[in-house]
């Protein structure tokens, strides 16, 4: 699995296009690189790494990785920067549905219903509302080897995808250069633990909600590469780790009319997770953000 502390910029930016497949008849989109965080005034995030800061966000990867199941609402936007000194904001919703060891279910909206994912622990398939269009391919039997291989093979890229892995956020979190714990902020109506964590490629910053339940509220990512800074913000919402969720989430069924095709960067449909595969770069699909796809 890809652990360079870039992926969760390039995931968390690639929400644009969200869950975004080689699909036939759509283009590509430039992948993000490296970002910065600004939350405080320059002087309080010292060259250093703050022990403090890997132990609050690694009590939320433990307490994620232990759920057996999760549901969550997360509000992704993401900065346009236009100009010299302009930026446009847009913003998309996520809802997750979780059951580990592998099934997996996100929807997509905006206004409308935009993208779904099903991931039944044998099938992946993505389905594009707007043009009722589907595609399905085999995939791997746990959810971390599932995400590596649509990524790398079928080029989907998911948003966020550090929330659906095992080991949710400490990898990059292990890797920073400079880390630092910014006290508490409510979030959402909770009292949370600031992070925030730097890197070569990316830097961010997250809120962990304090007490028995450090569950993940807020995520913020700048990016230092790119002109203007922009910026992708998330906010978790709607977390229930109790509630039972039945075979039949994760399991696809085709709308009336739905067109099946297939993922541009599928070569065959038997993903071997033992096997390292170098197939030929995906064309990811762009997504014009200015115009809200």
């Amino acid at each position: 699995m890809n652990t360079n502390p870039s992926r969760l910029a390039a995931c968390c930016i690639c929400v644009a296009a969200f869950l975004c497949p080689a699909l036939h008849g759509q283009d590509s989109i430039a992948p993000a690189t490296a970002t910065q965080y600004q939350a405080k005034p320059e002087g309080q995030i010292q060259n250093k790494l703050d022990p403090k800061a890997l132990v609050i966000i690694n009590r939320a990867a433990d307490f994620l990785a232990k759920a057996p199941q999760y549901q969550a609402t997360v509000e992704v936007s993401h900065d346009v920067v236009y100009g010299e000194k302009s930026k446009l904001q847009y913003t998309k919703q996520l809802d997750i549905k979780l059951r580990r060891p592998n099934r997996l279910k996100v929807d997509v909206s905006t206004t409308v219903p935009r993208r779904s994912f099903w991931y039944d622990g044998k099938n992946v398939t993505l389905l594009d509302h707007k043009e009722n269009y589907y595609a399905s391919s085999l995939a791997p039997d746990k959810i971390d080897a599932m995400v590596d291989h649509v990524e790398k093979t079928l080029g989907v890229v998911f948003p966020l995808d550090d929330l659906v892995l095992s080991k949710p956020l400490s990898e990059p979190a292990s890797k920073a250069k400079n880390s630092a714990y910014l006290g508490k902020e409510k979030i959402l109506g909770k009292v949370c633990h600031h992070v925030a964590f730097g890197h070569e490629a990316i830097d961010w910053q997250a809120w962990v909600e304090d007490g028995p339940k450090p569950l993940l509220r807020k995520v913020v990512i700048t990016l230092k590469y790119e002109e203007g800074l922009p910026q992708i913000t998330a906010f978790i919402s709607n977390w229930d780790t109790g509630t039972k969720l039945p075979d039949y989430v994760f399991e696809f069924e085709a709308p009336k009319g739905a067109e099946a095709i297939k993922f541009l960067a599928s070569s065959d449909d038997s993903p071997d997770a033992e096997k390292d595969k170098s197939p030929a770069p995906a064309r990811v699909p762009a997504v014009d953000v200015k115009a809200g796809n």
